[in-house]
């Protein structure tokens, strides 16, 4: 009778790679299949057991009616393991109503260098913040992120076809605001 190899864990230890897609979930909530195989170099056998053990899980999810995308989000290892092994406190979390935008925001976030990844800050931190250094301003808007490139800040801001010109401007405002040179406006 042949010998088969002893179930065990499935991930023995987190790779680079691992934690590159781990990060990038904590930051921008998501991930697509094709930013976790192409940008980082995931195998999808190395994604499924980070699966299996519960740092990822995914959802196939219909984008713009037509087509279905496999998404990465966090599990609970993963978000344990991102607390532990770094200075995020809170995951960011994805909203699937507008799950166009949060892949948007995600590949923005993926186009980066590693070192302007380093340096991303999603739009709950940017509230937080706000709130402090603002405690008697009350915020009507925030950018969706915000990254540093050779000392200067820079706003991201993801718009959908729901948003009005005003609402446009405000977000242009509050980058001024909060310090940014320039602002990335992608249409999801």
């Amino acid at each position: 009778m042949a010998r088969g190899r002893k179930a065990g864990l499935a991930i023995k230890c987190i790779t680079g790679r691992d934690f590159e897609l781990l990060q990038g979930i904590a930051k921008t909530g998501v991930t697509g299949e094709y930013d976790a195989t192409k940008v980082i170099g995931l195998s999808e056998k190395r994604l499924n057991n980070l699966e299996k053990e519960s740092y990822i899980y995914s959802k196939g999810i219909m984008v713009k009616g037509k087509s279905i995308v496999k998404v990465y989000y966090m599990g609970d290892k993963g978000k344990a393991y991102v607390k532990l092994n770094t200075d995020i406190d809170r995951c960011y979390r994805s909203n699937e109503r507008q799950i166009e935008h949060d892949l948007k925001l995600s590949s923005i976030y993926y186009s980066l260098e590693r070192e302007q990844r380093k340096t991303w800050i999603n739009e709950n931190d940017l509230i937080e913040n706000y709130k402090i250094n603002n405690p008697n301003k009350k915020i009507q808007t925030m950018v969706d992120a915000t990254f540093s490139d050779n000392g200067i800040t820079i706003a991201v801001e993801v718009v959908t076809r729901n948003y009005s010109k005003e609402q446009i401007q405000d977000k242009y405002d509050i980058a001024n605001e909060i310090g940014c040179t320039e602002v990335i406006k992608i249409e999801a």
